[in-house]
């Protein structure tokens, strides 16, 4: 019997298994894929560590309390970091690991409609307007304000105009239908007596939210 052999090319081997796997890129992909996963991971048991999400609500006093803390061990530990690049620093730290940790409970959503112009264009006034009414301005100089509360006002002024965005996608005849359904009821009639003023201003600035969106509401 005559036995034949075949001598093995180990470079044939290799190049064999490297062109049957994946390619380098993918590679790296999931390489990439998985450290983001694990760097979320992490943001998430933070998230929880501190509260920082509460249900699908980011709990904004926590975030900055965290940030704070952790703005001020950045000084110590680089003394010539200012003050402003410090808490901007752990603030999106804080803000990464909540926006990680909020993920797991709200799914992606399909892209809410662009704002319209007219709409954008009023927020700046509609700022002036909260600003005017919540804190007292001109009565109270805007030194003595300071631009941290017409900051507030100005967040609430966009917070209202996306708000409005979304009522209108849901088309004019949902948004009547909801009219009829939840009256608006006026502070010091009988009828606004059994719920809190809190309660009576959320349902008269709902319902002036869902009037703003039916010019903008799709028939």
């Amino acid at each position: 019997m005559t036995f034949h052999s075949r001598t093995i090319s180990w470079s044939m081997v290799l190049s064999g298994i490297r062109s049957s796997g994946p390619s380098k890129d993918e590679f790296n992909d999931a390489m990439l894929a998985e450290s983001a996963a694990k760097r979320d991971a992490g943001r998430v048991q933070i998230a929880a560590k501190h509260g920082l999400v509460t249900g699908s609500t980011f709990n904004v006093p926590t975030i900055m309390s965290c940030a704070i803390v952790e703005a001020r061990k950045h000084r110590r530990n680089d003394p010539t970091l200012t003050w402003g690049a410090a808490i901007s620093r752990a603030l999106r730290f804080f803000w990464a690991c909540a926006t990680a940790a909020r993920r797991l409970v709200v799914p992606a959503v399909a892209p809410v409609a662009p704002m319209p112009a007219a709409l954008r264009r009023g927020v700046l006034g509609r700022a002036w307007e909260l600003f005017r009414s919540s804190y007292g301005y001109p009565r109270v100089p805007f030194r003595s304000l300071g631009w941290g509360c017409f900051t507030c006002a100005l967040k609430r002024a966009w917070s209202e105009a996306r708000e409005t965005v979304r009522l209108a996608g849901l088309g004019i005849e949902a948004l009547k239908a909801a009219d009829a359904i939840e009256p608006r009821v006026r502070v010091g009639l009988s009828t606004s007596y059994t719920d809190s003023i809190h309660e009576v201003v959320a349902r008269n600035n709902a319902a002036r939210l869902r009037a703003a969106a039916m010019a903008y509401a799709p028939a």
